[in-house]
């Protein structure tokens, strides 16, 4: 134990003297793995459940302070977006380091693969079409008259993202508070980089009606990149709404949920309310359940795109299905997510008959 000690205690000196002489800057990007690799549930309510705690692996994520009483189900999903080119694979489980102390683990991937690299393929030799003459146009990075392009010089390259999250929560006056912590790895091309940050999420079910709010990137996450490049994300606040709505005569419960984003170093031209730096959007989301057997969802996500959804479970497996419309101002098409959860128990009562 104490060697493990000593080399944790080494690796955080290291860290810290190799970032004294690296050049920092504040973005607004990095993190995006953790809101587009999720569950089908949660994708289809579109990542609106900070207030809505479903038994699903990827509810930790939207709020680490989600407490369920099943904790043996494990979640897979594979998701394939823009005509194949985007591939991403979640998997979530539960792990007790210690007695009575459980982490909810989620295993992130996303990868892109044939890059187009087209910084050699202009023939940047100018108007006369000779290279070395320093003419007009020439070494300008622009396609003038007289030069072209070359196809035989486009390269190619991928991006591989790696994401680590782990959740733990406890009860604290009344309210359920849980923190999320994240590793990023990420590799583009030749570079790599590794990225830390935290999330505190808190839960409480009032008369009536559940709310949820999650501090994200607190006190900012950062990523360091191999020359020594650190790039910063500012934190932002989370809000959500639910009321579930019962009609037991009839087998079935309605939850309306209302999630409020609110960022203030980051405001958009799409962004439902900004003023300043600050951005507000608001998410909505709808699940409708049968006989708590079976679910249909609809809803709109942080960007504005229009999601929906069915499911089927029983008591020790479930099946997902969730639907991502095309946002209209990418036009790179529809994508699907599936997800598979199951019992560990189930699963290994089976594999040992």
């Amino acid at each position: 134990m104490r060697l493990k000690k000593n080399t944790i205690y080494k690796l955080l000196f290291l860290s810290i003297i190799s970032s004294l002489n690296a050049t920092g800057y504040w973005v607004k990007y990095g993190w995006e793995i953790f809101d587009h690799v999720t569950d089908a549930r949660t994708a289809s309510l579109g990542n609106t459940i900070i207030a809505y705690p479903i038994s699903s692996m990827g509810g930790f994520i939207a709020n680490p302070a989600f407490q369920f009483d099943n904790h043996s189900i494990v979640g897979l999903t594979h998701q394939s977006r823009f005509a194949g080119m985007v591939n991403s694979d979640y998997v979530g489980f539960r792990k007790e380091i210690r007695k009575n102390v459980p982490v909810h683990f989620s295993i992130l991937y996303e990868g892109i693969g044939k890059i187009p690299d087209t910084r050699s393929m202009l023939l940047d030799w100018g108007a006369d079409g000779v290279f070395g003459t320093q003419d007009s146009g020439e070494g300008n990075g622009i396609i003038d008259e007289g030069e072209r392009l070359n196809v035989d010089s486009i390269k190619y390259f991928s991006q591989h993202i790696f994401g680590l999250h782990g959740a733990f929560n406890k009860t604290w006056h009344q309210w359920q508070v849980g923190i999320g912590t994240k590793l990023l790895l990420h590799f583009i091309d030749d570079h790599h980089a590794i990225g830390i940050g935290l999330d505190l999420g808190f839960f409480r079910h009032f008369n009536g009606f559940n709310f949820g709010f999650v501090l994200r990137n607190i006190p900012s996450s950062g990523i360091l990149w191999e020359n020594g490049t650190i790039e910063g994300t500012l934190p932002n606040i989370d809000l959500g709404f639910n009321v579930p709505i019962n009609m037991i005569n009839f087998g079935l419960e309605f939850n309306p949920i209302l999630s409020i984003r609110v960022n203030p170093s980051d405001r958009s031209l799409d962004s439902d309310i900004g003023f300043g730096t600050m951005s507000i959007d608001t998410v909505i989301g709808m699940e409708c359940k049968y006989d708590n057997n079976l679910a249909v969802r609809i809803g709109r996500n942080p960007f504005g795109t229009m999601v929906g959804g069915v499911g089927i479970s029983w008591e020790r497996i479930s099946m997902d299905y969730g639907f991502l419309s095309e946002d209209s101002n990418s036009g790179l098409g529809n994508h699907h997510l599936i997800t598979l959860g199951f019992s560990a128990d189930w699963l290994v009562e089976k594999m040992s008959r």
